[in-house]
């Protein structure tokens, strides 16, 4: 009894440090001091200002040796005039000429010398900016969200000079208040903390440093005081831009639309306007599709789409507001059950969606127009946060040239997409309650799009979190959405076909396929607990979809008809042994049904990562799966007995401050049936000098799956499996790609970059089979010297008669076997003018290649993948910004 008391005592001692830890960071005041002369920003500190004023200082080390003093001297100097915020810091160094000056593209942040500054200018306790220069002075910027989370995709218009001398480095940074969303008062209070790293120590120290057993990071920021009279200015921005393309196409001489497509001209503007201090409103007309880097090739053998990220600024810019059903914990585990993406925001513009008629040639839009745009976000106040969004986009016609004539045939409808986010926090962000509610409406004209869109597709959810103790531990979040779309019976058929699905599974007896239904809805719940801090970890939920939950008009789906829970625990050490600097072990187990009680998945899983003394870093993880149904492989057919299989992956990388950086990754997975999957890669970075960094690796995947699918055929004999043959096939599958990136950076705003990626992927099926019988792993293998399965070499097809005897009804299916070769890249100099106005030069070049599916040799692959016709697309395009 007298060891449970003191386990409780210790327990609740331990606990309760958090608090204390974060109300003294709170009590430390720093003040910011009003300008009167100009500050000069060249990163000397030679004004009166650095000698009239005491600095901030005493920073603590949170890496290597966490609570010691930083083993350099830090100053720090905050001040402000009517338009800007100034930071100015001396950084000490015993050793000036080990600083790193290393240069880098924005937000490429990488080992080195930082300065960082972040500050809470709502005063919430939860949301922030950050604005990091290194000695070379290469900028990275980026939101504080979430307490502890960052997105470094936001783009502030900033500056900041650095400069090396005798007893280390300085720095001048310039921060427009209109850059800056917050709460206008005659006396403001801001949060605020600052840290520096230090490359050759692996050094980072803080202002106020949160220890590693602790949870947060803006909570504990420190209080800035003296902000007064600040009557920031109208904050009107327009940033404009224009585009000159010359595409050279890999096109049909005889085509007569590409001449008209080969020279393309476009502009458009994002335009930013303040309402107060704490909201702003984006606008955007006609938004640039051209896209720095482009999108990775991908080999897909699944049924579901591809997930980009998004990469045009009016999206990317105020997007964690949208967040949702994720906030108030520091971690979501998901293990085959997330919360759902209702807003995935390249759904707006994304290519037509409309079939044609048939055509000799064809102009087929690749985007769809966006007309007009327009995102409001921000904070009403300390606790109300809102977001929204509407977008209409443009009715888009193909242009078919059939015998002669011109005809157009629209391909995407007049289109609405609203997005409405709000949410109220309470107790200093300890809870909080909200909403979240998304619209697509359609104008459905042509029969072929009626038929194939729904009109109206609407979703409307809850969500928010409640701290269960006062030292903050626990935390439980929660999650409701519903969701509904109208359009014609076609229209929702197709829904209740889609993959995540598959009403149309003739086991499916809880919401069989209604072909006469023109609604479908739905609904989505999930609740978790946990642990945010201390040494031992525990995190758990459980949540349900329904069948019928749909989403994926505004949102990215990829789900229904499950439910699902699971437990982690888990244990971390922070503190270094003679082997390890720290390190954590994870245990989790997870199940899923569907709603009608089938058991689909079964899974013990466990994950570690350890650190080493000499900073090489190690993670280790595997599962082991236990016998389910799989309810995707036939592609909308009975359920297959998925078998049992386990996993091992390992991987990770080498001390990040040296020359060369190597990462590495090996994975196994096996399972009952033999099936066998093994992924090889690695990837070496080189930093020649401080302006090149050179990052190549390739990786090589080999997999034999025993059931790959490949077709379902209609069969009146097929009386065992419900008059469908499903067939599948052994897949030997190779891939070898790569990765090259080369970065030069000249100076802080000029730089050059260039990527390629290669890819080989060859798949070749054998061994034909349908499955014998539902809720099995059972095949039936086409025997070829039985009749069961003919190849005809002359139209690469093959035929199948089931019984060999030809009383069954035959089927012939399209050799499957692939050999798909690629080689994407782009070269980008980009050179920034002015603070946020931009001159860009791209050359994207891809080439792909389909000789010889199925067989694998890479000297002719690569051979016939060079000698392969080419897209060259070259692009120019200047930005500018104008602050009215």
């Amino acid at each position: 009894m007298k060891k449970f008391l003191f386990f409780v005592l210790v327990f609740s001692i331990s606990s309760s440090a958090g608090s204390i830890s974060k109300d003294i960071s709170r009590a430390r005041l720093v003040q910011i001091i009003q300008l009167k002369n100009i500050v000069n920003l060249d990163g000397k500190l030679v004004e009166p200002l650095y000698s009239e004023y005491q600095p901030v200082s005493g920073f603590i080390q949170r890496d290597p040796n966490e609570g010691e003093s930083a083993s350099e001297k830090t100053d720090v100097w905050i001040s402000y005039d009517e338009n800007h915020l100034y930071f100015s810091a001396k950084l000490y160094d015993s050793n000036p000429d080990s600083i790193d000056l290393s240069l880098m593209r924005r937000d490429n942040h990488t080992k080195t010398d930082w300065f960082y500054v972040y500050i809470d200018p709502y005063f919430d306790r939860r949301t922030g900016y950050y604005f990091a220069v290194n000695a070379g002075g290469s900028l990275s910027d980026g939101v504080l969200f979430n307490d502890s989370w960052n997105d470094s995709s936001w783009d502030g218009i900033w500056e900041a000079k650095t400069e090396v001398n005798g007893d280390g480095w300085s720095v001048e940074m310039k921060i427009p208040f209109s850059q800056l969303r917050f709460k206008e008062a005659d006396d403001m209070k801001w949060g605020i903390n600052f840290a520096r790293g230090i490359k050759r120590k692996n050094e980072t120290s803080y202002l106020i440093m949160v220890p590693k057993n602790e949870s947060g990071f803006v909570s504990h920021f420190a209080t800035l005081e003296g902000l007064r009279g600040i009557k920031p200015k109208q904050r009107f921005e327009v940033l404009p831009y224009v585009v000159q393309k010359a595409q050279y196409l890999i096109h049909d001489e005889q085509d007569p639309f590409y001449k008209s497509k080969q020279y393309q001209t476009s502009a458009g503007a994002d335009i930013k306007l303040g309402i107060g201090s704490n909201l702003t409103l984006d606008g955007t007309i006609n938004p640039d599709f051209g896209q720095v880097e482009v999108d990775p090739a991908v080999v897909n053998l699944s049924a579901f789409e591809t997930y980009y990220d998004e990469k045009r600024p009016f999206f990317i810019e105020g997007n964690t507001i949208f967040y949702f059903g994720r906030g108030g914990s520091n971690n979501n585990w998901n293990f085959n059950f997330g919360t759902p993406s209702l807003f995935y925001s390249r759904r707006i513009g994304r290519s037509p969606q409309g079939s044609v008629s048939d055509y000799n040639f064809i102009d087929y839009p690749k985007e769809t127009n966006i007309l007009c745009a327009a995102k409001l976000t921000g904070k009403l106040n300390d606790s109300w946060s809102i977001g929204a969004l509407s977008a209409v986009t443009q009715r888009m016609f193909a242009t078919l040239r059939v015998d002669a004539q011109n005809i157009k045939e629209e391909v995407e409808p007049l289109t609405h997409y609203g997005v409405f986010r709000a949410k109220k926090e309470f107790n200093e962000g300890r809870d909080a309650f909200g909403m979240m509610f998304t619209s697509v409406n359609r104008d459905l004209r042509g029969r072929n799009l009626r038929e194939s869109l729904v009109e109206q597709a609407y979703t409307l959810g809850i969500d928010g979190w409640k701290t269960l103790d006062e030292d903050e531990n626990y935390v439980i979040t929660a999650t409701a959405i519903g969701s509904i779309v109208d359009g014609t019976k076609e229209a929702v058929e197709i829904k209740q076909r889609m993959p995540y699905r598959y009403f149309q599974n003739p086991e499916n007896i809880y919401i069989p396929l209604d072909t006469n239904r023109n609604n479908l809805a739905g609904w989505f719940t999930r609740i978790m607990l946990n642990k945010q801090k201390g040494n031992f970890y525990i995190n758990s939920a459980v949540g349900a979809v329904s069948p019928g939950f749909e989403y994926n008009d505004m949102g990215f789906q990829w789900m229904a008809d499950r439910i699902n829970g699971h437990v982690v625990l888990g244990y971390r050490w922070y503190e270094p042994d003679k082997i390890f600097r720290r390190k954590n072990i994870n245990f989790a187990y997870f199940r899923t049904y569907n709603f009608t009680g089938d058991l689909l998945n079964n899974t013990i899983f466990t994950v570690s990562n350890f650190q080493f003394v000499n900073y090489y870093d190690l993670f280790i993880q595997g599962f082991y799966s236990f016998e389910g149904l799989n309810n995707r492989a036939t592609r909308g057919g009975p359920f297959v007995k998925e078998p049992s299989g386990y996993n091992i992956t390992f991987g990770g990388n080498t001390d990040t401050r040296e020359t060369m950086v190597l990462n590495f990754n090996t994975s196994y997975t096996h399972d009952k049936l033999n099936s066998e999957f093994i992924d090889i890669g690695f990837d070496l970075e080189w930093k020649p000098d401080s302006k090149v960094s050179i990052q190549a690796g390739p990786s090589y995947s080999v997999s034999l799956a025993k059931d790959q699918w490949v077709g379902n055929f209609d069969d009146d004999f097929a009386k065992h499996t419900f008059n469908r043959r499903y067939v599948f096939a052994e897949l030997d599958h190779k891939t070898i790609s790569g990765n090259l990136r080369v970065n030069c950076t000249f100076t802080p705003q000029l730089s050059l970059q260039v990527f390629i990626q290669p890819i080989f992927s060859v798949g070749k099926y054998a061994n034909f089979k349908e499955l014998a019988a539902p809720r099995t792993s059972k095949y039936n293998v086409y025997s070829a010297e039985k009749g069961q399965i003919k190849y005809d070499k002359n139209s690469d097809e093959y035929f199948v008669d089931p019984d060999g005897d030809g009383s069954a009804q035959g089927f012939g299916f399209s050799n499957p076997n692939f050999n798909y070769k690629s080689v994407r890249g782009n070269i980008v100099l980009r050179y920034e003018v002015l603070p946020g106005s931009v001159f860009y030069f791209v050359w994207t070049h891809d080439k792909t290649n389909f000789d010889h599916p199925g067989e694998f040799k890479f000297s002719r692959d690569f051979n016939n993948l060079i000698n392969s016709e080419s897209n060259n697309i070259f692009l120019v395009k200047f930005s500018y910004w104008f602050d009215a």
